[in-house]
This record gives structure tokens, C-alpha cells and sequence, in this order.
């Protein structure tokens, strides 16, 4: 009986702490640098190999979502950004999928996670975290996404993995009319 309690005290305990966590460090979105310019992301690559800047999109509202192949909340909100893509293309929104990770582990998942955006790479690393890290990510939380205007301009930040509901919200009220 003894040991039941403790394993409930323990539980209760370590559900409280795992709420504030997710209250503290969870999804949000903040608006920090709401109307500064996005940084260039000088450096990353497609998956070719070609060269690729946040100015390549420039004109479009672009939605740069950070992911890695190990992080789940990341993996499962793919299929929602593909959708909203698909759903958005052709009113001005365009996905891009940094991934914080190892470029082969990108190269090989990329095909079973159905993207329809372009995923870009570092191989070191360096200036995807650099870039986060201009944007107020400085825990390097992941998924992170920043949404940015036609003019380059940011417009929001969103620590955390979206629900449909919060990727709408964020997404119709933005797009270029």
C-alpha cells in the first residue's frame, strides 16, 4: 500500500511539473521581433545542393518552420503544414523546412513525410542555429516557426508545433490580398 502512494505522489508530481513546462516552454507565439527584417540564412542548401536565401521568396508570405528528423512534435505537423501549403499555395503562402539536423537524415526521411515544400540544410549546423537564435529561439526549442511578410518583414514567431486551428489563425489573416 505503502508503494502505491509514493508511485501516486510521484505521478501527480511529475504531471504537475510536466504542465508547467509545457506552460513555461510550450507552443506560443510572440511577436518580439514583429516588423524587423528576417535574417538571410546565408549558407543552407536544398537538398540539391543549390544555394538557397530567404530572398528567393521574396514577394510571398513565407512560413519558415525549423524541424529535425528526431523530433516528434515536428514530425507530426508536417502532414498539417503539407496540407496548408496545398491549401494556400495559390493565395501567396510558401512553406520552407530548415531542418536542424544531420543532412542525410533529412535526405532520407524527406520522401516518407510527404513534403511539398522545399526542406533546406546546413551540414554543420551553424547558421540554422545562428538564426534561431537571432530570432529569440535562444533554447533551440523545435518545431519553430516565423512567419514573414511579401516585404521580408516578420510578422509572428511560434515556438512549438501548431494544431490546424493556430496554422489557420496564423496563416488567412496574412496572406497578400
Amino acid at each position: 500500500m505503502r508503494n502505491l502512494v509514493i508511485g501516486l505522489v510521484a505521478a501527480i508530481i511529475a504531471a504537475a511539473a510536466g504542465y508547467a513546462a509545457y506552460r513555461y516552454w510550450g507552443p506560443q507565439n510572440t511577436s518580439s521581433l514583429s516588423g524587423q527584417s528576417f535574417p538571410s540564412m546565408a549558407g543552407l542548401t536544398d537538398l540539391e545542393g543549390h544555394p538557397r536565401t530567404i530572398k528567393d521568396w521574396q514577394g510571398q508570405l513565407v512560413l519558415v518552420n525549423f524541424w529535425a528528423t528526431w523530433c516528434g512534435p515536428c514530425l507530426k505537423e508536417i502532414p498539417d503544414l503539407a496540407q496548408a501549403q496545398d491549401k494556400y499555395r495559390d493565395r501567396g503562402l510558401q512553406l520552407i523546412g530548415p531542418a536542424v539536423d544531420d543532412p542525410e537524415n533529412v535526405k532520407s526521411m524527406v520522401a516518407s513525410l510527404k513534403f511539398n515544400y522545399p526542406v533546406l540544410v546546413d551540414p554543420s549546423s551553424d547558421e540554422m542555429i545562428k538564426t534561431m537564435e537571432t530570432l529569440s529561439n535562444t533554447v533551440g526549442g523545435l518545431p519553430f516557426s516565423v512567419l514573414v511578410g511579401p516585404d521580408g518583414k516578420i510578422i509572428a514567431e511560434h515556438l512549438g508545433p501548431f494544431t490546424s486551428e493556430q496554422l489557420i489563425a496564423l496563416v488567412e489573416p496574412n496572406l497578400p490580398k
